[in-house]
């Protein structure tokens, strides 16, 4: 017998090795997209994942098929993963024993090196994108900018007289206390993508000693959506939840001014600013 027999075990062996270790890093990721598929915060993302898994289970038949084995039983998930038939064609049926009459053949551990050496480049772009995936899904998570709150100090003018006596001093009657306070008075949601959403909550603080009944005002573009209490109490604060539809807005610059009254006084108001980027 040849001594090529145990050559060519051997290097099927460790190339068998390869595909195996290959195959656990697709299950690994396809794991974790049917994970994300249930957490996607747009249809947009849930559809990318979807897509990327079907990508894998395809991978994943690839790799049964050098081998010469049937498919891989993938693991249920919310999206029909697509399949591919495998085809055995003779040369993977043929078999493996080499006889001293018989040469090894040479060009069949070279195709099966080129096919794995593409699966794992397929398996590399498909990581890249879901890194891209995971990246764009966390960068609509802006931190708010809060505008510093600048305090007027009342100004006292002092008026003096010719006569000998005291100097006469007029003082400016202090500001009226707001009753409603909102911080932060302005938020900057910074980039909303079409299709996804951008949450941001404001502070409202009730200084007089009766519980006032709030309500906010409609927005002009119709994207903004508001979630509060519809009371504050005496004394007491509530939150405010303000979301930006980026479905709903247009491209570009947005500007909207939250208007907050009372709906027992409409002279009781108070207002805040919200901003982004639409694209």
């Amino acid at each position: 017998m040849s001594d090529d027999f145990g050559t060519v075990n051997v290097r099927r062996g460790e190339r068998g090795k390869e595909i195996e270790a290959v195959r656990q890093q697709y299950r690994h990721h396809r794991d974790a997209l049917v994970r994300m598929v249930a957490d996607a915060p747009t249809e947009h993302l849930a559809a990318e994942y979807q897509r990327l898994i079907r990508e894998i289970d395809n991978s994943i038949a690839k790799l049964d098929e050098i081998e010469g084995r049937p498919a891989s039983a993938s693991p249920p998930a919310s999206t029909s993963a697509g399949t591919r038939p495998l085809v055995t064609t003779p040369e993977d049926e043929r078999d493996t024993l080499v006889t001293d009459n018989i040469p090894p053949a040479t060009d069949e551990p070279s195709r099966q090196s080129s096919r794995v050496l593409m699966i794992v480049i397929a398996g590399v772009i498909v990581l890249a994108a879901i890194v891209w995936l995971l990246w764009r899904a966390s960068g609509d998570r802006n931190k708010v900018v809060e505008q510093p709150v600048t305090v007027t100090t009342p100004v006292v003018e002092t008026t003096a007289t010719n006569a000998p006596p005291a100097a006469t001093t007029t003082v400016a009657p202090a500001a009226t206390t707001a009753v409603l306070r909102i911080t932060p008075l302005a938020a900057n949601y910074g980039t909303i993508r079409k299709g996804t959403r951008a949450v941001r909550q404001f502070s409202i603080e009730n200084t007089s000693a009766a519980a006032v009944p709030v309500k906010a005002a409609r927005s002009t573009c119709r994207c903004l959506f508001y979630d509060y209490a519809q009371n504050v109490p005496a004394h007491g604060k509530e939150t405010i939840t303000v979301t930006i539809d980026g479905a709903r807005a247009k491209a570009g610059a947005l500007r909207e001014t939250v208007v907050v009254t009372s709906k027992n006084d409409p002279a009781v108001t108070a207002q805040f600013d919200v901003s982004a980027t639409i694209q």
